[in-house]
């Protein structure tokens, strides 16, 4: 054996031990869907939703449900037409609700056309695949499986109606979970669990019909603080409103010509007490005067007196 032929051989065998070494051997299934593909199977049934199947709900991380698909069989000698053949695809929304293949490339999940042999295909929902073109299922995403085939052998190829039209042989698979809303629940739960709003429970006592006593239980939380609340102090007696009339401009005029009318007309007594006053100081100018003239003249007479 030459060098090189040794080279490749090792190099082979390297590779594909990290390429095992390299997927986590705490892969596991934890639950396994059995899904019998014939048109008896009730899952198919109008009338339920069982044929919408939830995987991976509540899984550990590498962890992933499987489900087998398992293709009608029958013993030999079964006539022809009791036979079911069917091609099951992987398909759109769109073309699920219309049991109609329109993408020519179009992803072929399991082909039951032995109808003496058992035959099932396992699928596994994980997010990675080790297989090249291997079908992946990504959290939050739902995966829709359909038969248009019409059961016999010339109608095995067809790709629009057929037993899905028929007898409604499609199912769903929804794989959980959105991490998108797994992070939102997340975020809004540790939010919510940090915020402690204390309890108050206040106790109504009427003692009489006009005052009101209020207690309350003061309530602790987990951190030791003591939370008390005060009622409002309400007065019994309720409060006096005074009302003041704000004067305008005419109202000022008429005050001002009513103080100077009240200052024009006096009492009588007063005048008459004023006109006296005014009477008495007259009589006493005149009695100065002619006090003062006499002096004058007595003093005239004096000096004419001395100058004889």
């Amino acid at each position: 054996m030459s060098r090189l032929t040794l080279i490749y051989i090792y190099g082979v065998v390297g590779l594909s031990l990290v390429c095992t070494l390299s997927v986590p051997n705490g892969v596991s299934a934890k639950t396994l869907f059995k899904v019998y593909w014939n048109s008896s199977n009730p899952i198919f049934r109008i009338d339920n939703t069982d044929h919408i199947i939830d995987v991976n709900k509540g899984n550990i991380p590498f962890e992933y449900d499987q489900v087998n698909i398992i293709c009608p069989v029958y013993s030999q000698g079964t006539q022809e037409e009791d036979v079911e053949r069917y091609i099951i695809y992987n398909v759109s929304k769109e073309e699920y609700d219309s049991c109609r293949i329109s993408n020519p490339n179009s992803r072929v999940i399991a082909v039951c056309d032995k109808p003496h042999q058992l035959m099932y295909f396992t699928i596994t929902f994980r997010s990675f695949t080790p297989q090249p073109g291997g079908l992946e299922f990504r959290p939050g995403q739902d995966y829709y499986f359909i038969s248009t085939s019409g059961g016999g052998q010339d109608q095995l190829h067809q790709r629009m109606g057929g037993r899905c039209a028929t007898h409604n042989m499609k199912i769903i698979f929804k794989v959980c979970c959105d991490p998108s809303k797994k992070s939102t629940s997340t975020i809004t739960s540790s939010t919510m669990s940090s915020v402690t709003f204390p309890v108050i429970k206040p106790v109504f006592t009427l003692s009489t019909p006009t005052t009101t006593t209020t207690t309350t239980e003061p309530v602790s939380t987990n951190s030791g603080v003591i939370f008390r609340w005060f009622p409002p102090h309400f007065s019994s007696k309720p409060p006096t409103i005074k009302t003041f009339e704000v004067p305008t401009r005419a109202n000022k005029k008429k005050t001002i010509q009513k103080k100077n009318g009240d200052k024009d007309k006096l009492p009588n007594q007063k005048q008459a007490k004023n006109e006296e006053l005014v009477n008495n100081i007259a009589s006493d100018n005149h009695r100065a005067h002619l006090t003062s003239t006499m002096v004058s003249l007595v003093l005239l007479l004096v000096t004419v007196f001395q100058t004889r």
